[in-house]
């Protein structure tokens, strides 16, 4: 039986973290279009292509709700949970917020578009 749309894109959502979470950054950005879109909330934090990509990944992520909406063949995601940043110089736990858009390649769910923030007060 072929999974539900949904449970496809969580199951790509849910690879392209463990891939980050390994630190496995070529298996992260098999799990993303060659013009992926990366924009983060600091200043600097943006990043287009698998070039550019992998200076974004130093983040664990540990998610609480996420929240998955297939049109088609692209996927709105909207998730909520903690980041956790673990330096050489840093060790931080902050709130999380990310929308992406991933979109269907064949029978694959890709990312291409992945916005995360930390949020901070006005």
């Amino acid at each position: 039986m072929r999974a539900s749309p949904e449970a496809a894109v969580r199951a790509a959502f849910d690879a392209f973290g463990a891939a980050l979470d390994a630190g496995d950054v070529d298996e992260a950005l098999a799990w993303c279009t060659d013009d992926v879109v990366f924009i983060g909330s600091g200043e600097g934090e943006e990043a287009v292509g698998h070039d550019a990509f992998p200076a974004m990944l130093a983040y664990t992520l540990i998610w609480n709700s996420i929240d998955i909406d297939v049109l088609g063949d692209v996927a709105l995601v909207a998730a909520w949970g903690e980041a956790e940043l673990v330096t050489s110089t840093r060790n931080d736990r902050m709130r999380y917020r990310l929308t992406g858009v991933l979109v269907q390649s064949g029978d694959r769910w890709l990312w291409r578009v992945h916005h995360g923030s930390e949020p901070t007060a006005w």
